[in-house]
């Protein structure tokens, strides 16, 4: 489900237990719809806080913000992992964290690093794969056109399975505060959890409803 409005007129006590997922805005000017991506830094920590704070979370967010805000904000972070995507801009990678949570590599698989080992070879052949690395290469969702999505920075579905995959459980709820196009809410209900995804701009909220079906 896509709520159209503020999260933070919408937060009860099912965020309680709730795993928050999200891919926030990341402040840097960026060109949203009806939004200015420029709050001051004191709001921005406030905004962030607001979502995450006192939750189980997973955040997709640059190094230096996830250093610098959230470790500020947020306390410990349980686990990290490099999201890293070919790509002409100078940031090739983001990062990914849990905090008040972790996540269970061990519930996906990828390619072996070294495919040519003898042994490797093996279990490749015997239909295995290496358990999740903290480093996924997932390409970023290219070419995206406003007729077809209005939302102008949508992460990969691959992207958000594998985070829900690896860190909840079937039923459990996955929220999204910032839900953009739904891609995090989509890939929650495709694994049979229960999802809200609440999304502050009507054109985005519109799309991600038809997205989430």
């Amino acid at each position: 489900m896509i709520v159209h409005g503020d999260f933070r007129n919408f937060v009860d006590s099912a965020w309680d237990n709730a795993y928050i997922v999200s891919d926030p805005p990341y402040n840097q000017q960026y060109h949203y719809e009806n939004y200015q991506d420029n709050l001051s830094p004191e709001n921005y920590e406030l905004l962030l806080k607001d979502a995450f704070f006192g939750r189980k979370a997973v955040i997709v967010h640059y190094p230096e913000e996830t250093i610098n805000i959230l470790g500020k904000i947020l306390g410990k972070c349980k686990q990290v992992v490099s999201w890293v995507y070919p790509s002409n801009t100078a940031k090739q990678h983001r990062l990914i964290s849990w905090w008040n949570c972790k996540p269970d590599f061990r519930k996906e698989g990828q390619a072996y690093r070294n495919p040519k080992d003898k042994r490797i070879i093996q279990r490749i052949q015997d239909g295995h794969e290496a358990r999740l690395y903290d480093w996924w290469e997932i390409n970023q969702v290219k070419n995206v056109s406003k007729k077809e999505n209005p939302h102008p920075c949508p992460i990969p579905y691959e992207l958000a399975r594998r985070i829900i995959s690896i860190t909840t459980q079937e039923n459990d709820l996955v929220i999204d505060p910032f839900a953009g196009s739904g891609t995090v809410i989509k890939a929650a209900l495709d694994l049979k959890r229960r999802a809200i995804g609440y999304e502050l701009l009507e054109n985005y909220a519109i799309y991600a409803q038809k997205i989430v079906g």
